[in-house]
């Protein structure tokens, strides 16, 4: 209230000035005439109130002034505009944002002549694009407001995605497509991991795919079609590793698919190939380049802060990406200095001491971290506000390598873990330490990073046995 009135004190002490210096010098009626304008509190705080559920929304959070509120009313399909557009808001989209989208909205609709909106195809999406600005929008266009014609397109295709509206092609059925989420619901009822399920249920689809084009039905399922699918895969190039969790998953799927009297019973005849973790090639930089990647990202904003803060973390604790996709801002303890991490396998939670520089670079990113309702340590750029995928971090890591010239071997975070368990061993740490630091429950686990360094197991070959025999 207080600031209302304060408001209202500058606008009355500015207002009868300007009215007698009009009257004065004889200006036209128009502009001698000024419009009082009623001061309501509305802004971020407005807004935070809406996203939290606390308020009411609707058009006047967008739009404040008389003349745009009248034009959007006026509009065609304003309920569905202002459902869409209170939707951005809500999701974390900032105010001048959202009003630009619901200009778009306006263009598109009266260029598509929609009293009702209808099912509408991309099709019909570029036609109201070519209508406004005389040439469709491609991804190469020397049109004058390529940008904007490319925004205009994407935002009225996000709104009549929104209200399901928008035709798209119908995919092909997935072959099977009842028995695989059966057997996906059965796996959750294992309580196996996400992760775990969703491989499952990827390798399980491919198979099923691939089994559709040579018979029509689960009965006769056979040892000779599983041989047939590796020896298909084999040339395709799959690995080892790859052929080890897709047999492990069919057959998993044959025990189950017996159980529901889908098969025969062949899962004992399913049979993995050899595959050995010591076998595969090493995936680790050199401890340099780490050292090397985390001096270069060090600009001043949004996304070199937040991939100072990713880096240090996966640097520090050889964290996995949906370790450090899962992280939130609660998992921080900055007075006891410890940090909470929830482990992929076998959802392990490590409570681990909070190094210093760590704890900088982390802080730093906090501060500058856009406010959003999401409670996940990493958020996306750019609203609506959420948290990022583990892809992204790959994408962070492989972009920033790159930069630096460094384009051979692994380019993912995981690469960053195997530096991180060969600087351990190099400066000492027991492989129980390495274990118990990445959460490995199993102890021989940190092995499978020991082989890949040539010095310590050069030291190892020149043990001598002399007098110990």
């Amino acid at each position: 209230m207080q600031n209302t009135t304060e408001r209202k004190d500058v606008y009355s002490r500015t207002a009868k000035p300007y009215q007698t210096f009009a009257a004065r010098v004889n200006l036209s009626p128009f502009m001698a005439r000024l419009k009082p304008f009623t001061f309501r509190p509305r802004g971020r705080e407005q807004i935070e109130l809406f996203r939290a559920g606390r308020v009411a929304g609707n058009m006047d959070l967008i739009y404040w002034h008389p003349l745009a509120l009248k034009r959007h009313r006026d509009g065609l399909l304003f309920k569905e505009r202002e459902e869409f557009l209170l939707h951005l808001l809500r999701r974390g989209a900032n105010r001048d944002r959202v009003q630009c989208v619901g200009a778009m909205l306006l263009r598109a609709i009266d260029a598509l002549g929609l009293k009702e909106l209808r099912s509408l195809s991309p099709e019909d999406v570029d036609k109201a694009v070519q209508q406004i600005w005389g040439q469709q929008a491609e991804s190469d266009s020397n049109l004058p407001g390529f940008h904007a014609a490319y925004a205009l397109r994407n935002h009225f295709t996000m709104f009549l995605r929104f209200h399901g509206k928008l035709k798209t092609r119908r995919l092909p059925r997935q072959p099977f497509a009842k028995e695989l989420d059966s057997f996906s619901e059965f796996n959750r009822s294992r309580n196996l991991l996400p992760g775990s399920v969703e491989s499952h249920r990827l390798k399980t689809r491919i198979f099923l795919q691939w089994y559709s084009l040579h018979a029509k039905d689960l009965s006769s399922l056979s040892i000779r079609h599983i041989d047939r699918f590796i020896a298909r895969k084999r040339a395709d190039g799959w690995s080892s590793g790859t052929f080890s969790s897709a047999i492990h998953a069919l057959r998993a799927f044959a025990r189950y698919g017996h159980s529901q009297g889908w098969c025969p019973d062949i899962a004992d005849g399913i049979k993995a190939p050899y595959h050995s973790r010591l076998g595969a090639p090493p995936q680790g930089r050199a401890w340099n380049e780490v050292v090397q990647l985390l001096e270069a990202t060090k600009g001043k904003d949004l996304a070199s802060v937040r991939a100072r803060a990713a880096l240090s973390l996966i640097a520090s604790y050889g964290l996995r990406c949906s370790e450090a996709a899962r992280l939130l801002l609660t998992d921080f303890d900055w007075k006891k200095e410890t940090v909470i991490m929830r482990r992929s396998k076998k959802g392990r939670k490590q409570i681990l001491p909070f190094p210093s520089d760590v704890r900088r670079a982390v802080l730093n990113y906090i501060r500058m971290r856009p406010r959003c309702s999401c409670r996940h340590l990493f958020v996306t750029l750019r609203p609506p506000y959420r948290p990022i995928g583990k892809s992204s971090f790959y994408c962070l890591t492989s972009r920033r390598l790159r930069k630096l010239g460094l384009i051979s071997g692994c380019l993912g975070p995981h690469s960053i873990r195997h530096a991180r368990a060969m600087q351990l061993l190099r400066d000492g740490s027991t492989v129980k330490e390495i274990g118990d630091l990445f959460g490995q429950r199993h102890p021989e686990s940190p092995l499978f990073y020991a082989k890949f360094d040539v010095e310590l197991l050069r030291a190892v070959a020149d043990f001598k046995l002399e007098g110990l025999i």
